[in-house]
């Protein structure tokens, strides 16, 4: 008798390549600090992460699939479809080509926004002795 041999991915390993996907999106608030928005670090908290819920459906051809809820919270004054859309295009590409799942659908809800404080100067020194 033949045996096969399987390869599964859990939810979370779905749910890792798509938090790393968004991280490539500045206008996505999140906990790190880059690039010029690294001041809003101190205003998060693990609750404006963004928050993913996979899910595995059923294609007619049988293979496999997943679905996506994404929760995020955003940078104001931002493009929001256009966030949006950046944001749907680099967790499907991520996924299916990391996994070789197709990725059957991306829902968002955009909780909060917040805004970006400015970036205190730091005091003149003075050069003269």
């Amino acid at each position: 008798m033949e045996e096969i041999e399987r390869t599964v991915l859990t939810d979370e390993v779905f749910v890792e390549i798509a938090r790393s996907a968004m991280l490539k999106i500045n206008e996505v608030a999140r906990l790190e600090k880059k690039g010029a928005l690294a001041e809003l670090t101190q205003l998060f908290s693990e609750r404006m992460a963004p928050q993913i819920i996979v899910k595995r459906v059923e294609t007619e051809d049988s293979a496999p699939a997943v679905t996506f809820e994404i929760k995020l919270t955003l940078i104001y004054g931002v493009r929001i479809p256009e966030v949006v859309d950046k944001v749907r295009n680099s967790v499907k590409t991520e996924v299916e080509n990391l996994t070789g799942v197709k990725v059957e659908r991306i829902d968002i809800l955009i909780e909060k926004l917040v805004r970006a404080e400015p970036t205190a100067e730091p005091p003149a020194v003075n050069k003269e002795l």
